[in-house]
């Protein structure tokens, strides 16, 4: 057990830190490759977009031929894309290598949970999941870090070699630790309608929700995604081999709710480190240095607690850890907006370490219940949401900023502006949480439970 768990903590690594790794070296890229910063954006985007499109995919893959050869796949084409990425030319062919590393890392990812839950005793998996969510919160904390002083001391191409040798890692770990070939659907198949209809639909609605401030045209797309999902959520409800078991969403309500509190999570907690520095950086008059700091306190308090409390949640009821958690990270989210209000940097500290216990109580018990909620035959499709979910509410909540940070109000500067608005985000996102408690603690009857 330990074996796979210590592989499927660098996998989980891996993720967070390849999509946060690259956000300080972009101004050196921008002048090498003469970008623009839409050409960057981009950059990120097609990643994000990609990863989100391959989990669901990948789940069912997985169940068809097995979850261990397509986590060698996805780890190995990650590695090798990770390597040719050290001597990219042009940000055209940056863009499509992130694109590729996207899929690369949504399988990976999608296979590691399934891998995990059925290779850990369901009495020890919430704190299995516990050390995942650490080591997830390590790559979004370290990524921006590490990958800045590796930028600064040896160029932006050397994050690369790093995360390649990360990848050599995780192969070399997962060859000795994974034995076993888990397949549960092999008589099964993916319906190209299917596939298509989920692709252009995630994909119209995250560029919808992205480009939302943007560009006039962006509601019609994100429209245009919803009505593309519905056709596909009809069409899949009448399959006898559904692409997406969109049944399991209304027989399975401890599972659906699960999936939904975990979205409405991410939608306010991934955010809240981008409006924070710039608050400290711009009104605070901190740099970058310090900020980074200061924004460690939640940080490690997430890596320390989360298997702690994931153990606790195995002992316990989950879904209790779930609510309060969320209610947690809602009162730290509303009590740092005060700090931003008033300039308290007491406060914000005092806020953020309460934000950090609050997610370290609510993201592994709810991972757990999601896994666990169901039969083996949709472990592949559990662990496909989790990714989408996550995905979809950071893109959701970046969109929020987007909007929060544009608005004006005449007469006053942009300092101004920047001060009020980071505390109307914090305000929103706290209201998110503090909503999200209620699904969170709605477990509901399961029929299921992964052994």
């Amino acid at each position: 057990m330990k074996a796979v768990l210590y592989t499927m903590m660098v996998a989980a690594f891996l993720n967070p830190f390849a999509s946060s790794s690259l956000t300080m070296s972009f101004p050196d890229m921008m002048r090498e490759f003469g970008a623009t910063t839409n050409d960057m954006a981009w950059v990120v985007e097609s990643f994000l977009l990609c990863c989100t499109v391959a989990v669901i995919p990948a789940g069912k893959l997985a169940d068809i031929y097995g979850k261990r050869k397509l986590f060698y796949i996805g780890s190995i084409v990650f590695t090798m894309i990770s390597g040719l990425m050290c001597f990219v030319g042009s940000v055209e062919i940056l863009t499509v290598y992130r694109a590729l590393q996207g899929i690369a890392l949504g399988v990976v990812y999608t296979t590691s949970m399934s891998i995990l839950t059925l290779s850990v005793p369901v009495e020890r998996r919430g704190y299995a999941f516990g050390m995942i969510g650490g080591m997830v919160y390590l790559g979004l904390s370290l990524g921006p870090a590490l990958g800045g002083f590796l930028n600064y001391y040896y160029g932006w191409r050397s994050i690369f070699v790093f995360t390649t040798l990360l990848g050599v890692v995780a192969n070399v770990m997962a060859f000795r630790s994974l034995h076993k070939e888990w397949v549960h659907t092999p008589d099964s198949s993916i319906s190209t309608r299917s596939l298509l209809l989920y692709a252009l639909g995630i994909s119209a609605v995250m560029i919808g929700i992205t480009e939302w401030v943007r560009f006039w045209w962006s509601s019609y797309i994100f429209v245009a995604g919803l009505v593309a999902l519905g056709i596909l959520g009809y069409v899949e409800w009448h399959s006898k081999d559904p692409l997406i078991p969109v049944k399991i969403f209304v027989s399975n309500l401890g599972f659906t709710m699960s999936s939904i509190a975990a979205m409405m999570n991410f939608s306010a907690t991934f955010g809240v480190g981008f409006v924070l520095s710039l608050f400290l950086q711009m009104i605070m008059g901190f740099d970058s240095r310090m900020t980074g700091l200061i924004l460690c306190i939640q940080t490690g308090i997430m890596v320390f607690l989360a298997p702690r409390m994931g153990a606790l949640s195995d002992r316990y009821n989950p879904s209790l850890f779930a609510r309060w958690g969320m209610v947690l990270i809602g009162v730290g989210l509303l009590s740092m907006s005060y700090g931003t209000f008033t300039e308290s940097m007491t406060i914000i500290m005092v806020s953020l370490a309460i934000v950090g216990i609050g997610v370290s109580c609510f993201a592994p018990p709810n991972n757990n219940l999601i896994m666990s909620s169901v039969p083996k035959t949709y472990i592949g499709f559990a662990s496909s949401t989790i990714s989408t979910v996550r995905l979809l509410g950071q893109t959701l909540s970046m969109a929020l900023i987007g909007v929060i940070l544009a608005y004006t109000i005449e007469g006053r500067t942009a300092l101004q502006m920047m001060e009020y608005n980071s505390t109307v985000a914090l305000v929103v996102f706290g209201v998110i949480c503090l909503v999200g408690a209620i699904p969170a603690g709605m477990r509901g009857s399961s029929k299921h439970t992964v052994n």
